[in-house]
């Protein structure tokens, strides 16, 4: 049911209400700002962090993590070289 759809039907409902204390609880849930809990705030802030790009998912990153490990141990160790040393003028 979409949003306009559903509240047709709430207002058709409460047009058809009789009783003022019912409107009056009506009225007063409709009036109350809308409180979230805790951990629905948390899901909310982490779903704007995921689509704004700040936060991986743990495959992806485990995937990353791995290609970046074994690029590091399948590349030959590089060996300095050491400049000719210089002959002391005897």
């Amino acid at each position: 049911m979409t949003i306009p759809q559903r509240k047709a039907q709430l207002k058709k409902l409460i047009d058809s209400v009789k009783d003022p204390a019912v409107l009056e609880k009506v009225a007063k849930v409709l009036e109350k700002p809308v409180r979230q809990s805790a951990i629905v705030k948390r899901a909310v802030k982490a779903e704007e962090s995921i689509k704004a790009g700040l936060i991986y998912p743990w495959d992806q990153v485990n995937d990353e993590m791995g290609a970046l490990i074994e690029d590091l141990y399948s590349k030959p160790k590089k060996v300095a070289k050491r400049a000719p040393r210089a002959k002391a003028d005897q």
